[in-house]
């Protein structure tokens, strides 16, 4: 499958499923929800640092698990995401939970490091809501989707491009 076509792929997950899994609160929730989704491997729950947007740019920091979706396999991971766009405010440390599609042959949590390119938006004042879809990690294979409500988030305003990088800890 060409870049293209896999970038589509991601594109229609995300936005098809955004507004689907919202309410999961838990990896275990995700992965029980999606058991007998074929190309959902699991989540990536990382705890993502706080930081100040500088208008054009930002980076935080991310410590993260990645739970298989039968729930017998982890893998630990460093990294951080780098935004830029439109990002004025500042965000506190909170915790977010991706969900992990393979649209090839990856399948292993120790094979997530890389990185991710996509879409992201956010609005905070006080509680944060908002989405990020990203693509790329392994051969360009692997999808991953976030989106939800975070209570005391801080006050920010955040849409553009996404970058995350990510590697075994």
């Amino acid at each position: 499958m060409n870049l293209i076509a896999k970038a589509a792929v991601a594109a229609t997950l995300a936005a098809s499923l955004a507004g689907c899994n919202m309410n999961q609160s838990t990896p275990q929730q995700l992965n029980t929800t999606n058991a007998n989704s074929r190309i959902y491997i699991g989540s990536l729950s990382c705890n993502v640092g706080g930081s100040t947007g500088y208008v054009l740019a930002s980076r935080k920091t991310l410590d993260c698990v990645f739970l298989d979706k039968e729930g017998t396999l982890s893998a630990q991971y460093t990294g951080t995401i780098d935004k830029v766009g439109i990002d004025i405010g500042y965000t506190k440390a909170v915790h977010t939970i991706w969900r992990v599609y393979s649209l090839g042959s990856v399948r292993g949590p120790w094979n997530l490091s890389g990185t991710y390119v996509g879409e992201q938006g956010t609005v905070a004042a006080g509680a944060q809501a908002g989405g990020n879809w990203i693509y790329g990690g392994p051969n360009a294979e692997i999808g991953m989707l976030a989106s939800g409500v975070v209570q005391d988030a801080g006050y920010n305003l955040a849409t553009g491009i996404a970058a995350m990088t990510l590697k075994v800890k």
